[in-house]
């Protein structure tokens, strides 16, 4: 019903952009928005395909559990019945990066967490950068055991400084566009993730140092 209902749209209204015969991985944004907001199930389709992975790692990231799937169907609800407010001020990227950023707070807060998440992978590079400048003794310590850790102190950051890290180091978003996801200003995204590698540069020195004194 939902598909015959979706095909009078497009009859009555013909457009390059909801063409159905147009293969939905080629679809630029503003077809595929236009697709979806016509109801096409192909786009409707294309659209999780290509924004679920995004949305699953913040989601797990953020929440600090792989028991997302409910969470993740929740968002793209939201996304689909918002596409008619997308005014494409940002790229649709960005759009639905800051919906599923305010949907994990509203989880978060509605479970009263006071650990709010776990980065269940992190790039090597974030590793590399935090311990580069360290003492050799940083060197004694295996690269799980080191992941472990940093994974660990990141839980305990405070949410201002998690999100960033997740955003920058994780899903490696440029600071204009965390800051419009945020909704802070660039030069407050600088400081705050500057403040948060910091901490963890502290963190994961002193773990450094007390691993070394406990293989003497």
């Amino acid at each position: 019903m939902r598909e015959s209902h979706s095909k009078n749209m497009q009859r009555a209204n013909p457009s390059p952009d909801a063409h159905p015969g147009r293969e939905t991985a080629a679809l630029s944004e503003t077809e595929l928005l236009a697709g979806c907001r016509a109801g096409r199930p192909d786009a409707l389709a294309e659209l999780v395909k290509r924004y679920q992975p995004a949305v699953l790692r913040i989601c797990v990231s953020l929440l600090g559990s792989r028991e997302v799937d409910d969470v993740v169907q929740d968002i793209f609800i939201k996304i689909l019945r918002r596409c008619d407010r997308f005014a494409g001020r940002a790229a649709l990227f960005t759009w639905i990066y800051e919906i599923t950023l305010n949907h994990c707070r509203d989880e978060l807060r509605r479970r009263k967490r006071k650990r709010w998440f776990s980065l269940q992978a992190l790039p090597a590079a974030v590793t590399d950068k935090l311990t580069e400048d360290e003492p050799p003794l940083s060197e004694q310590i295996e690269a799980e055991e080191l992941q472990r850790h940093l994974h660990h102190e990141i839980q305990q950051l405070k949410p201002k400084h998690r999100e960033l890290v997740v955003l920058r180091d994780l899903e490696g978003l440029t600071y204009e566009e965390i800051a419009g996801i945020s909704g802070i200003d660039v030069k407050l995204v600088k400081s705050r993730l500057y403040e948060a590698r910091q901490i963890l540069s502290r963190k994961m020195k002193a773990y450094a140092e007390e691993a070394s004194h406990a293989n003497k």
